[in-house]
């Protein structure tokens, strides 16, 4: 007994550790990319053209993997479904690294939609296999310091090499970085696979009834993701234009809005917000979550300082994220261990279809509407809130 719970918590620290070095290497890049666009087309609506274009190709792409990621996660060695996935990292960072001009930028964030979306169903259900029921809220929230932390100082990292080297610099470290995490994974696949294999249950026979009611689960959840998708990627793009065009901030300075803003207020809400879903239930915890952000996106576009922008969206980030353990942990309740990955990776692709559209609307309400900037950061924050009927909706029994 004692040694299967050695070998759980190494899984555990093994893929947190896998998590947080591919985040830090995909972060290290994020504030070169929009600058690097900028240098292929110098008009501000093509650059953000381009952006909202990129990203909604990413989660088109990532749609299609998601969904190969769900169904392999569930029938064969979720290991090797993750080492597959691997093997596109390295060739998304060589193409940004040699890119020689837009298109080929827009190349990096199909492979990056490719591993991305393979790798999150497959890991997911590792993670959920690999902790106990009892504080699941609380250990996904640890878990998900992974791809958090790593986003703190990546972003900054970035920026001050891009500015005091050269642009494409930390796209050289970002390489390296996803080859070395690839030598990791292939070297400790043994302990990952070991313990996911002792882990896996029997087949046994599921009842029809049982089956239409996890199929019901899962509809709510994919359609409360969808929405949530939708306000996330009609973000994605607005506030990139924004810290660029209304602020004219630097490399830099976007590093920081995006270590202090998003990932270090993301990093905070965690542990506390797995504990009160712990406490307080999953459902709960997501609602109150949901309802305190999302109006707080709204006063984003009216901050007249770098400071104002990064404080608003703390707050913003640090309210929503209380409720990212615990959506895991729903997850891994309401679906089950047999269903893990179809449960991740189905309300990945879900959140997916959401971020196709809303990068495009998001950049097309931009162009359509400056200098009123409003319009778009509202939309995004009513999609937010139409995630909580379905949320509502949902029962364990």
């Amino acid at each position: 007994m004692r040694e299967n719970l050695l070998d759980f918590g190494a899984t555990f620290i093994l893929l947190w550790i896998i998590m947080f070095i591919i985040v830090f290497s995909d972060s290290l890049s994020w504030p070169a990319v929009p600058y690097l666009i900028r240098e292929f087309l110098s008009e501000e609506p093509a650059v953000v053209a381009v952006l909202g274009l990129s990203l909604s190709i990413f989660n088109s792409t990532k749609i299609v993997a998601n969904i190969l990621g769900a169904l392999l996660g569930d029938k064969v060695d979720r290991s090797l479904v993750v080492l597959l996935a691997l093997l596109f990292f390295p060739a998304s960072f060589a193409l940004l690294l040699f890119a020689r001009d837009h298109i080929w930028i827009i190349g990096s964030y199909i492979l990056f939609g490719i591993f991305y979306g393979i790798l999150a169903p497959p890991l997911n259900a590792m993670v959920a296999s690999s902790i106990p029921g009892g504080s699941r809220g609380t250990l996904f929230g640890i878990f998900n310091l992974s791809w958090i932390v790593s986003q703190i100082p990546a972003p900054i990292i970035g920026g001050l090499l891009s500015k005091t080297i050269f642009l494409r610099f930390p796209l050289i470290l970002s390489l390296a970085l996803s080859l070395f995490t690839l030598i990791l994974f292939i070297v400790f696949r043994g302990t990952l696979r070991n313990t996911a294999a002792q882990h896996r249950p029997n087949p046994s026979y599921e009842t029809k009834d049982l089956t239409e009611l996890s199929s019901r689960r899962l509809l709510l959840l994919c359609s409360a993701q969808l929405f949530s998708g939708l306000g996330s990627g009609v973000l994605s793009p607005i506030t990139t234009a924004y810290l660029i065009y209304a602020l004219k901030t630097t490399t830099a300075e976007m590093g920081l809005a995006y270590s202090l803003g998003w990932a270090l207020a993301t990093a905070f809400a965690q542990i506390p917000g797995g504990k009160l879903s712990d406490k307080l239930g999953y459902k709960r915890v997501i609602v109150v979550s949901t309802l305190i952000s999302s109006p707080l996106v709204l006063l984003l576009p009216f901050s007249r300082t770098l400071e104002h922008f990064i404080l608003i969206a703390a707050l913003s980030c640090f309210s929503g994220n209380l409720a990212s353990p615990a959506f895991s942990a729903y997850i891994t309740v309401l679906m089950g261990e047999k269903k893990l990955s179809k449960g991740f990776g189905l309300t990945s692709a879900s959140f997916g279809v959401g971020s196709i559209v809303g990068p495009i609307a998001g950049s097309f309400l931009w162009t359509t509407f400056q200098p009123n900037y409003l319009p778009p950061f509202a939309m995004s924050s009513i999609s937010f809130l139409l995630t909580l009927p379905f949320i509502a909706t949902l029962k364990e029994k």
